[in-house]
């Protein structure tokens, strides 16, 4: 999300409005640290670059194979370790990703906090939330700590995730941005803003069925005044439709005006709610007439767009991005089914070489 969605459709963020800096938390610091971004790779020559090049290409056995051969090599390489995790992580193997980083933490020196991360990150997707609360802390970096508030507050331990908002609160960029935003909304006293910094949090480690599930009457009983309430109902309604639940994702809209400048985007996400419920001629019809539009965001609608195709049969999702050609239009034509469209429909980069290669 940027800014406050003005220009975007986007409903991965943690939160919208103020805290709308932090886009979709979690995966950016997948992608950074447990992607190896972190770490150096030394020439192309080397093992671990080399992992990096083959996935990179799209190549995950390929790249897997050269990261085995750098850790029996030498079982103390940190670069090497990393980089088998990661293929492991990719392939769905959370076991053999922590195994890997668990063995040479204790040799990693002053990037031990670092493979602690990683390892609370593999143990987010292993659903292990008792892990993601030790080792978040244990490593002693403030994106640990942050993963770790949100596990308690997931688990309703509001007390021992209070320490860790106040202590990240003075943290520069998204992690303090989001540890003041759940700090105030549970220092309110409002019940309804406690139940959204739970859901919250649920969403941000994945747990977003349940997350949407619990949020509908407190987003309802905001208060009217208050300036978020229609922005948060509008956050909530793209998650809905993208996590199974469109029902709540109309209910939601019946009971919102948008905010201002956002008619665009409340239309999309009406849009978006309609194909998940296999509602297409009528959401294409809000979809044609955005994209015909020149007072709206083109990147934001295309972003919607790319959303729904997701959501909907291989047929379905080619007919909604015709002519659209873009690394989201091409992720959510390869999730619906339809593989050789998004090959087609690719642009270039890391995305469309996966593809071709599969």
């Amino acid at each position: 999300m940027v800014g406050s969605g003005v220009a975007r459709w986007n409903p991965g963020g943690t939160f919208s409005g103020r805290g709308a800096r932090r886009v979709a938390f979690t995966a950016v610091v997948v992608g950074i640290l447990l992607g190896c971004g972190s770490l150096p790779f030394g020439t192309p020559a080397d093992p671990a670059a080399s992992g990096m090049l083959l996935l990179r290409s799209g190549d995950l056995p390929g790249a897997a194979a050269e990261c085995e051969k750098l850790v029996a090599s030498n079982p103390d390489s940190i670069d090497g370790a990393v980089c088998l995790s990661y293929t492991k992580f990719l392939a769905g193997d959370y076991p053999g990703a922590d195994a890997v980083l668990s063995a040479v933490e204790s040799k990693a020196g002053d990037k031990a906090g670092e493979i602690k991360l990683r390892r609370a990150l593999v143990a987010v997707q292993a659903k292990d939330f008792n892990k993601v609360k030790e080792l978040g802390v244990a490593s002693g970096l403030p994106e640990g700590e942050l993963l770790a508030a949100e596990a308690h507050l997931m688990d309703l331990e509001a007390d021992q995730a209070m320490p860790l908002f106040e202590k990240l609160q003075s943290e520069p960029d998204a992690v303090g941005e989001t540890a003041r935003t759940y700090h105030a909304m549970i220092k309110s006293g409002d019940q309804h803003k406690g139940t959204l910094a739970e859901a919250n949090a649920l969403w941000a480690l994945g747990n977003r069925a349940n997350a949407v599930t619990s949020v509908e009457e407190s987003l309802k009983a905001l208060p009217e005044d208050d300036r978020d309430k229609s922005i948060q109902i509008l956050l909530w309604a793209g998650r809905a439709a993208t996590s199974g639940h469109p029902e709540i994702t109309m209910r939601l809209l019946e009971d919102t005006f948008p905010p201002e400048g956002q008619q665009w985007r409340y239309q999309a996400t009406r849009a978006v709610g309609l194909v998940a419920e296999g509602k297409f001629d009528d959401a294409k019809v809000i979809f044609d007439g955005l994209k015909a539009a020149t007072d709206t965001p083109q990147d934001g609608v295309a972003d919607a767009v790319a959303t729904a195709c997701a959501l909907t049969t291989p047929e379905v999702a080619k007919e909604l991005v015709a002519g659209m050609e873009s690394a989201a239009v091409a992720r959510c034509l390869y999730q619906a089914g339809a593989t050789e469209a998004a090959k087609t429909q690719s642009s270039d980069g890391p995305l469309k070489r996966f593809l071709e290669g599969n």
